[in-house]
């Protein structure tokens, strides 16, 4: 085999492997299924508790409530969540996943925006 092939193929290896295992760290990966358990269950105490001053002000119970109603008929056939990766914007380290349902309906985005430890916005498009 040509030296260039091997290469190629050990390139492509590493960039795989790498892709396959990028994952939040521990904290981020706690934060991110704490905000989705609590919005599927329309727990806002829950939900708040993992929010920055900010986010707690901006967040409302009918707010949380109104995205609960429309993502929980979807999750309880069940979803899968993967993540996409990370991103800095206005100080905020931004993480993302795409959420598969197992209802064969459209994927959705979910953007996690954490500083200082605490969520400073959770969103789903």
């Amino acid at each position: 085999m040509n030296t260039l092939v091997k290469f190629i193929m050990i390139v492509a290896t590493v960039v795989t492997t790498a892709a396959a295992y990028a994952e939040p760290d521990q904290a981020t990966q706690i934060m991110f299924k704490n905000l989705m358990a609590a919005t599927i269950s329309n727990n806002y105490d829950a939900f708040v508790a993992e929010c920055d001053a900010a986010l707690k002000a901006a967040l409302t119970k009918p707010m949380l409530e109104g995205v609960s109603k429309q993502i929980g008929p979807r999750v309880k056939q069940g979803y899968d969540a993967q993540y996409l990766g990370e991103l800095t914007q206005q100080g905020y380290q931004v993480h993302l996943w795409r959420l598969r349902f197992r209802d064969g309906g459209d994927d959705t985005l979910a953007a996690l925006s954490i500083k200082d430890g605490k969520a400073g916005g959770f969103a789903l498009h």
